[in-house]
């Protein structure tokens, strides 16, 4: 894994195909197997909503869904407690851009948005960081590391 200094980024080889690699983040389902229990529609201007449990709730609108690029929005969840990072997230975008490469795929992820002048940086960066790392798990073993609280 990669990151630069800036927005958070991080390309990860995985072995695994591009279409299996979509799938992560183009169903409801798939978000759920790598960042946590997620529920909504996956399709574009569709809206994903993705719980942490006390901590709150993730929502991102969905502004891209294809099967090499995908591209959400933060925004503040309709119903529920947020996470304490939203006020910071609204308005950044999670871009996954999905690249064939030999028998797997190059994941190249950018939180456009997220840097470190935020206030949520140093647990964002480390957050992402283990999500980065549940998203290599699942393409080596089939299981990922997802918040299950």
């Amino acid at each position: 894994m990669e990151t630069t200094t800036e927005d958070f980024t991080a390309v990860l080889t995985l072995p695994a195909r591009p279409a299996a690699v979509s799938r992560l983040f183009t169903s409801a389902d798939g978000v759920s197997r790598w960042w946590g229990p997620t529920e909504g529609d996956a399709a574009v201007g569709g809206t994903l909503v993705t719980s942490f449990g006390a901590y709150g709730a993730n929502a991102m609108r969905v502004l891209e869904a294809g099967p090499g690029r995908v591209v959400w929005e933060s925004i503040a969840p309709a119903e529920g407690k947020a996470t304490a990072h939203t006020r910071e997230w609204l308005g950044t975008r999670m871009e996954f851009d999905i690249i064939p490469d030999g028998e797997g795929t190059r994941l190249r992820f950018r939180h456009a948005g997220m840097t470190p002048r935020l206030e949520c940086w140093d647990a964002c960066f480390a957050a992402w960081t283990q999500f980065m790392a549940s998203i290599q798990a699942f393409a080596e073993t089939g299981t990922g590391t997802p918040f299950e609280g």
